[in-house]
């Protein structure tokens, strides 16, 4: 199961990047996330570890796995049976913004179960974080014009 959102948001790639990267402050700006809890030193990096919680689903441990600054970020949850990938993918366009790719799928067979079941919270978790990043991100860059 995959689900994919894209936005295009007026700001520039590290203007996003700055909002995307600092995962502790999303509750902030998306009502999707509660908590952001980091369970490891070192800040954002590969490898680091953070508790996720999100209204109606189970917390969740999250490991980034990617980070490209100011393109790409992925973070896995993995359990017996099912791993949940969450993909963050960032792309400037000629004078029109960055276009901004969300997206969250799962894998395995425990995994195909849990998408199955969640397919609707999770398709509206990543439309909604799609539309608050666009709004917040535009509304910093309103204030720094």
């Amino acid at each position: 199961m995959q689900t994919v959102e894209r936005v295009v948001i007026n700001a520039s790639p590290a203007a996003i990047w700055q909002v995307l990267a600092d995962v502790e402050r999303w509750p902030t700006w998306t009502p999707t996330v509660l908590n952001v809890e980091p369970l490891t030193r070192d800040g954002f990096r590969i490898g680091a570890k953070y508790r996720v919680t999100q209204p109606r689903l189970r917390p969740g441990v999250y490991e980034v796995t990617e980070r490209v600054p100011h393109q790409a970020f992925t973070w896995v949850q993995k359990a017996p049976g099912a791993t949940m990938i969450a993909d963050h993918r960032l792309t400037a366009s000629d004078g029109s913004g960055t276009e901004v790719e969300l997206s969250f799928s799962t894998e395995g067979l425990l995994g195909a179960i849990l998408g199955s079941m969640n397919a609707k919270t999770i398709a509206d978790y990543v439309k909604t974080e799609a539309k608050s990043l666009k709004q917040h991100c535009e509304m910093l860059a309103a204030k720094t014009a």
